[in-house]
Parts: C-alpha cells; sequence; structure tokens
C-alpha cells in the first residue's frame, strides 16, 4: 500500500501539477481592465509573457526540480482494443533533478528523464475482462526500450469487472535527455477474457514529442 501512494504521488508531481500550472498560466496571460485602457502597460505585460514562455519552467516538488520539455495534454488517441475502448489523452516529457529522499526510488540516480502518458480505459462488455497498461512496454527513436515503472504508475489496469471506467498516468524512466527523445511507441499487450483467450492485436501506437 505504501509503495502505491508513493507511485500516485510521483505520477501527480510528474504530470498533473504541470497541467495544473499551465492552466494558471492561462489565467494570468488574460487582460486585465487596466491593461485593456494603458496600452503602454499592455505592452510590457505581453513582452513579460513572451519572455516567460521562452525560459522552461521549473516544477518543485518533494520528488525533485522538474523541467519539462514537451506536453500534449490533447493527443485525442482513441482505439478499440475489442470489448475495451481506450483513450490516450495525455503525454510529458521532462527532466527531473531527484531530491535526495527519492533518489532509492530512482536507482539512485541524480537525474533522470520522465516520460508520463495519462489514458483512461473502459469495459464496455458486462464480462470480466483484464488488461494491464502499467505493464507495457516503450520504445523511443534513440533506441531504448523502456518497460512502464508499475510501482511508480498509477494502477488502471487488472480486471474490468463488467462496465468499468478506469483513469490515470503511467511511468516511464528514460536515459535520453527529453531533447533527444522527439517520437515514442507505446505497446500494450491485448485484453483477455477469464480464460486467457485474446479478445484483440497487440496495440502499438507511435506518439510525437516534439
Amino acid at each position: 500500500m505504501k509503495r502505491l501512494i508513493i507511485g500516485t504521488s510521483l505520477t501527480a508531481a510528474l504530470l498533473l501539477a504541470g497541467c495544473a500550472e499551465e492552466s494558471a498560466d492561462t489565467k494570468k496571460s488574460e487582460p486585465t481592465t487596466a491593461a485593456k485602457t494603458e496600452k503602454k502597460e499592455e505592452t510590457k505585460s505581453e513582452e513579460k509573457e513572451v519572455a516567460a514562455k521562452e525560459e522552461p519552467k521549473v516544477e518543485k516538488s518533494e520528488v525533485g526540480e522538474k523541467t519539462p520539455h514537451f506536453t500534449n495534454k490533447s493527443l485525442g488517441i482513441k482505439e478499440k482494443l475489442g470489448p475495451i475502448n481506450l483513450s490516450i489523452d495525455k503525454i510529458q516529457t521532462s527532466r527531473l533533478k531527484v531530491s535526495d529522499a527519492f533518489k532509492p526510488t530512482f536507482g539512485d540516480q541524480d537525474e533522470v528523464t520522465t516520460i508520463v502518458i495519462n489514458m483512461t480505459l473502459e469495459n464496455t462488455s458486462d464480462d470480466t475482462i483484464s488488461v494491464y497498461p502499467e505493464q507495457a512496454t516503450l520504445t523511443t527513436n534513440t533506441g531504448e526500450q523502456i518497460e512502464a515503472e508499475l510501482f511508480l504508475s498509477d494502477q488502471i489496469g487488472g480486471e474490468f469487472i463488467g462496465k468499468v471506467k478506469k483513469s490515470g498516468n503511467i511511468l516511464f524512466v528514460a536515459k535520453s535527455q527529453p531533447k533527444d527523445i522527439t517520437s515514442i511507441k507505446y505497446i500494450l499487450d491485448a485484453p483477455h477474457d477469464q480464460e486467457l483467450n485474446q479478445l484483440a492485436d497487440r496495440y502499438t501506437v507511435e506518439i510525437q514529442v516534439k
């Protein structure tokens, strides 16, 4: 249970916190009444906003200091895997400077590259179907083949007993610098029923991260 709690907090810090801060930035960029009436102030404000967007934003948490490299919150990838509807919604690549407290979690490494994928799976049948997105494999254009970090990802796989929907984040840790990773392939084994009958083909999708 402790490992599950740690995993949930990690993925929240590594993806969801970034999305929340982007929403806050959007609100800040909305012009105020004073900005509308004073063109000079508006121009200065816009220049500051542009300068801020050009600088990578460092996000601090108990996990460490994360610098997002690429974020897409509207992937819109949808696939039907037998009775399972899969929707891949968001992806983010980042460089993480790991805090001392969490270095054992990342193999005592000082820095790592993280790739976090947010998705939703839904069983459209009344049967019990099993599928394991947090045990998937990821390959990169830099030649890495990475297994998902099972205990650091949200536990959204396993048995779907009837018409159940689950959402969460899947975390991968890469060696390559995020600037060198321009595309990834997410590879998911097919769902199966209680008799272990495979209900679809193995699923592979390529996602651009540049």
